[in-house]
């Protein structure tokens, strides 16, 4: 380090570091070079460049630092958060900062000249947030034209000297000039020889060297601005919400607490039964798989649609009053976010259409599939486009027969009599009963379902009843696939596995399916995390699931739920992927193997 530039003051190497990074990245208007870098700190610090690497390393690790690889394969730094106060040295090395406003070049697609001129009309990322894009793609504009300089236009080499002075005299001096004006308009300057074809040839020519903001490029500038406000005001107004929201239910704020056997309610008639201008096959009376692959060639599944008579198993939208954390999330029309279709493993059909034909003929079902791939959420969404209830229940091997159909307890006058349990209310109140990780019951739990799942009817032997189902009751059951990935999962007994019909539910198709649903839950009133960052994220996880990655997590569209939260909150995409990543492996996996994988893609 030069003696010109010895610190007076007491910033740890980190600290120096960090502020010397985010200035290059000023300073260049961009990302900088990681071996450039790390090379020059030395000007600013006791730093051997192998130090300084080092603490690049750990500080992405922590979120300071983001890099990428350009098309040549060298790294580059994209990003770098100042740790503490700018200590001296740096503003010796580069001078005292002239825009003390909020910090618009870490946005996408601000260089510092953008920066400035945005930093005389917005004075922090709220307001950039708030603001029109056309508004601000005009600010933008007019700043940089008046700061072109003029042009020779020497590089217009299909255009002759006349022409090129008839452009000047017609106002035409800069290249920002060319390129925003109309072809039409120059090609009628009379006395010139001026064509239109002629000058949309010499705007091609030098475009490349002028940058003119779109409404569509200043969105996303505004979107990456909402992304850089801090959440923690916004999340306390989310806690106070809803906790308002409790006590307007409830009167109070406090916990709702219900007995599955104080249960009254029931579902509604089918529709085709309820309206007399509906047939039974009507499309509007039943459910129609009409997302995903059946998107353009909707189908009539068959499974009535039933009356909405307000049945609060019925589940719920995010908008809600009343709406739980299981809630359905909805799309900025307030319409429920659909569910991923993939096509079943062997049968190449859309799951949901599959599911809903075997229901709509009142025939058990087994979903297998890997974790997070939607197997709940798809049951869920398909209650809710029926108007039937929702009741989902978890089983171990600790699980009992009376803890699906009930206890014989003694009642308030001593009286032994039988309570209901999960299973046994639904079949009584018309539910979607769905079971999840059947096969780790014990075979006995397992097996007195066999009578219902054979005849539609079950003796409960303890408490002595014969139920026959509601006529709108369903049963199915989900589990994850008995391979090693799955430690607590469990081959199913043979007897028991043929008395349903079974579908193979895996991850989403296509990385475009996958980023589109997560886009609806995630962006749904402002952007999150961009559409770009949101690719890259979808990418990697379907990386994980590849077979070849056997040492690799796997990541679920649940986890990449959880990674978009964590970016919310503040966390860096790169740092983000590897908290998740890290958090889900089993002992035999090593999600470090992954990690330089993760810094190459952000």
């Amino acid at each position: 380090m030069s003696s010109s530039a010895t610190p007076t003051d007491s910033a740890t190497d980190e600290q120096i570091l960090s502020h010397f990074v985010y200035r290059r990245i000023r300073e260049n208007g961009g990302p900088v070079g990681y071996e450039e870098t790390v090379l020059s700190v030395s000007d600013v610090a006791n730093l051997t460049s192998q130090q300084a690497k080092d603490l690049i390393e750990s500080g992405k690790q922590s979120g300071v630092y983001e890099t990428k690889r350009d098309p040549s394969g060298s790294i580059l730094i994209t990003s770098a958060s100042p740790i503490g106060q700018e200590p001296a040295v740096i503003s010796q090395r580069f001078g005292k900062r002239v825009h003390q406003g909020a910090d618009f070049i870490v946005l996408d697609g601000v260089d510092s000249e953008t920066e400035t001129i945005l930093g005389n009309h917005y004075d922090s990322f709220e307001e950039l947030a708030d603001a029109d894009p056309a508004t601000v793609a005009n600010y933008v504009n007019t700043g940089l034209d008046a700061r072109a300089e003029p042009s020779e236009f020497n590089e217009l080499t299909r255009l002759t000297g006349s022409e090129v002075a008839a452009l000047q005299d017609n106002g035409i001096t800069t290249k920002r000039d060319l390129v925003q004006a109309d072809p039409e308009q120059l090609a009628s300057i009379k006395g010139t020889t001026l064509t239109e074809a002629k000058v949309t040839r010499a705007q091609q020519q030098v475009e490349d060297d002028v940058n003119v903001l779109t409404s569509a490029d200043a969105s996303t500038i505004i979107a990456s601005a909402r992304q850089h406000i801090p959440v923690g005001g916004s999340l306390a107004e989310y806690a106070v919400s809803k906790h308002e929201e409790r006590k307007a239910v409830l009167g109070a704020a406090k916990a709702k607490v219900s007995k599955v056997e104080d249960e009254t309610g029931r579902v509604g008639e089918p529709l085709a039964v309820v309206r007399g201008d509906l047939d039974a096959s009507d499309e509007e009376a039943n459910y129609v798989s009409d997302t995903g692959h059946n998107e353009g060639n909707p189908v009539n599944t068959g499974l009535p649609v039933l009356e909405d008579v307000g049945y609060d198993k019925v589940p719920k939208l995010a908008t809600e009053a009343d709406a739980g954390h299981s809630a359905l999330p909805v799309d900025e029309d307030g319409n429920v976010v659909p569910p991923t279709i993939p096509l079943e493993r062997d049968l190449k059909m859309p799951i949901d259409e599959l599911v809903a034909k075997k229901l709509a003929r009142n025939v058990p079902v087994r979903i297998v599939g890997p974790r997070g791939s939607g197997k709940n959420y798809l049951m869920k969404y398909l209650a809710y486009k029926t108007n039937r209830g929702y009741r989902s229940l978890d089983v171990d091997k600790a699980t009992m027969p009376q803890d699906l159909f009930g206890h014989i307890s003694p009642n308030k006058d001593g009286v032994l009599e039988p309570k209901n349990a999960d299973v046994k209310q639904g079949l009584i109140s018309g539910d979607l009963i769905v079971i999840n990780e059947f096969p780790v019951m014990t075979a006995g739990a397992a097996m007195s379902m066999h009578q219902l799942l054979n005849e539609n009817k079950i003796v409960i032997k303890e408490h002595g009843e014969e139920i026959e189902p509601h006529p709108q009751a369903r049963i199915i059951i989900t589990m994850n696939p008995p391979t090693r990935e799955y430690r607590d999962s469990e081959p199913m007994n043979s007897a028991t596995r043929g008395r349903f019909r079974t579908f193979w539910q895996g991850y989403p198709d296509t990385v475009e399916d996958e980023v589109r649903t997560l886009d609806q839950q995630i962006n749904t009133t402002e952007t999150v995390v961009q559409q770009g960052t949101l690719k890259k994220i979808v990418e990697f996880a379907h990386r994980t699931r590849r077979d070849n990655m056997s040492t690799w997590p796997t990541l679920s569209t649940r986890n990449l739920t959880i990674v978009c939260e964590h970016i919310g909150d503040g966390a860096s995409p790169a740092a983000a992927v590897k908290n998740v990543f890290r958090n889900v492996a089993e002992p035999n996996q090593n999600p470090e193997d992954a990690f330089d994988a993760i810094g190459d893609l952000f």
